[in-house]
């Protein structure tokens, strides 16, 4: 499953130049998932990751390569939630290591990657409330006093993501990369992972034989590699 490879090999350069802190979950107690959307009032914040015109990145890449993702890990570049004093930029990366011939083939392939995807909307960590943005691929959170008080921390979100990723028979290992280092070049990231959504659009126009005027799509190119890298996933059963 090459079709991600370039944001995999991307965000791997990113790291050896922004060298990242591997977290440990605590395995004694595991952060309570609240099940349903939370509100957070502004009186109740402690702080705000990527919020207002802050830069917030958020995206998801898979492959079936154990050389990108062996095991679970979560990754952190910048200060952990109980050093952040104020408003913050943030980027949550999620890379997914998928068993090849479980994600299916045609619109299959496409229907379990958006499914492996919209895993974020089912997510709630107490007193860590996330805003997402499907249509600019923003991921702002507002974490609560309350939360900062009793110690949640990146490793206790991460954990919950991870559980709830594999979640999905098809997902073998996660890593999750968290960002929130304020000199870290978000818009190079960004710039990156928009491959990733670019991926999965084209392939979404391939299943659906939708007849577009390819010499002023953006996606063109896209489109070209998609099948070029992976015929056969795009032929229908």
């Amino acid at each position: 499953m090459k079709l991600y490879d370039e944001c995999f090999n991307g965000v791997e350069e990113l790291l050896a130049r922004y060298p990242a802190k591997r977290l440990i979950p605590n395995t004694q107690a595991q952060w309570k998932d609240v099940g349903k959307n939370q509100i957070i009032f502004q009186s109740d914040t402690a702080f705000e990751l990527g919020g207002g015109t802050l830069p917030a990145v958020s995206s998801i890449a898979l492959t079936d390569k154990e050389s990108f993702v062996g095991n679970d890990e979560i990754l952190l570049i910048g200060n952990d939630l109980l050093d952040i004093k104020k408003d913050s930029p943030f980027a949550r990366i999620a890379l997914l290591r998928v068993n090849e011939e479980k994600m299916g083939t045609g619109n299959e392939l496409y229907q379990t990657i958006r499914k492996i995807e919209y895993t974020r909307y089912h997510l709630n960590p107490e007193g860590y409330m996330m805003r997402i943005s499907a249509f600019t691929h923003r991921e702002a959170a507002r974490v609560s006093k309350n939360a900062v008080k009793n110690g949640l921390s990146f490793a206790d979100v991460g954990r919950l993501f991870i559980d709830e990723y594999k979640k999905q028979r098809q997902v073998e290992a996660v890593k999750l990369l968290f960002v929130t280092a304020p000199d870290f070049p978000y818009d190079k990231l960004s710039e990156i992972m928009e491959k990733s959504e670019k991926i999965t659009t084209a392939l979404d126009h391939l299943m659906k034989n939708v007849k577009m005027d390819c010499g002023s799509c953006k996606l063109k190119d896209v489109c070209e590699e998609v099948e070029a890298l992976s015929d056969r996933d795009f032929k229908k059963k």
